[in-house]
């Protein structure tokens, strides 16, 4: 009977096929890193205009639903309270200290505006007031919340 001799193999990977891996790993990740930190930063500009729109929808309805001025006061870079404007109690205090340089909410020539029980938008003497609410992100992205000044509406 034929018997085939055992060959003597050592199973794994060589030192040049371990850092040929390593190398296509490092270039993969230099090459992905700098996307990656694009896509947090859109994702982190889309997160806070988005909170932005909805807290500037929940001034307006909490205005209808108390039967009272809403004041929205944009405090300086991106941060901004929401209060009762007779009692001065706090429904909304954004603040984003991470947001960092570059970033600033605007809108017109002023730093705060109302909403009254109605739902309209005044500038605290009872004018009404409209315009756009701009929100700017730290990459130069921007986007823009148009308050109607006739209906309260923001789009």
């Amino acid at each position: 009977m034929w018997t085939k001799e055992k060959e003597n193999v050592n199973a794994g990977f060589t030192l040049v096929e371990l850092l040929i891996v390593l190398v296509i790993i490092a270039l993969a990740g230099v090459i992905a890193a700098p996307r990656v930190a694009d896509t947090y930063r859109e994702m982190r500009f889309n997160s806070i205009s988005d909170q932005l729109l909805n807290d500037l929808r929940f001034a307006r309805k909490s205005a209808m639903d108390l039967n009272t001025n809403i004041r929205v006061n944009f405090t300086g870079g991106v941060n901004y309270t929401i209060t009762v404007a007779n009692t001065g109690r706090q429904l909304r205090n954004r603040n984003y200290p991470e947001s960092g340089a570059g970033w600033k909410i605007t809108f017109g020539s002023t730093t705060q505006f109302f909403f009254n029980s109605w739902g309209l938008p005044h500038d605290g003497s009872g004018n009404p007031v409209g315009g756009k609410v701009r929100i700017t992100g730290g990459s130069g992205q921007t986007r823009e919340f148009t308050v109607y000044a006739a209906t309260g509406m923001i789009r």
